[in-house]
């Protein structure tokens, strides 16, 4: 028996109506979480390419020579910015002039600035990934 309350709708249509608009939202929240899902592997696929892309170029001229590090080298009597350039000149500077310059540089060191024996000034050096 139909009632005023219900109009022309019965309990039953209202019930399946119900059931049919949960089914559609579930459908709906189960859509976003799959294209949530999607993007979030797509941003990773994509940043793990190109992180190793950018890690595999190896058209540098600093990886044909290695990577620049420092180390202290102890003065000696006679020694000079020059003498200490010369003897551990580098294939990354185009003269032992231009490292004499990095290690005065380095050391906050005047051109006419003498040596004082005993002490350690630091100077530049590059090593290989063979470490060679």
């Amino acid at each position: 028996m139909m009632g005023t309350y219900y109009g022309n709708y019965n309990y039953m249509n209202r019930i399946e109506d119900q059931r049919c608009r949960r089914m559609a939202r579930a459908r709906q929240v189960r859509r976003q979480k799959l294209f949530l899902i999607i993007g979030v592997l797509v941003t990773m696929a994509f940043i793990s390419f190109f992180s190793v892309k950018a890690f595999a170029n190896t058209d540098n001229t600093a990886d044909c020579f290695g990577t620049k590090q420092y180390k202290s080298v102890m003065i000696y009597c006679g020694d000079t910015v020059e003498s200490i350039a010369n003897s551990n000149y580098g294939p990354m500077y185009s003269s032992a002039d231009k490292m004499a310059d990095e290690i005065r540089s380095i050391n906050h060191l005047s051109e006419g600035e003498e040596l004082i024996p005993g002490n350690y000034i630091v100077i530049p050096y590059f090593k290989t990934a063979s470490g060679y």
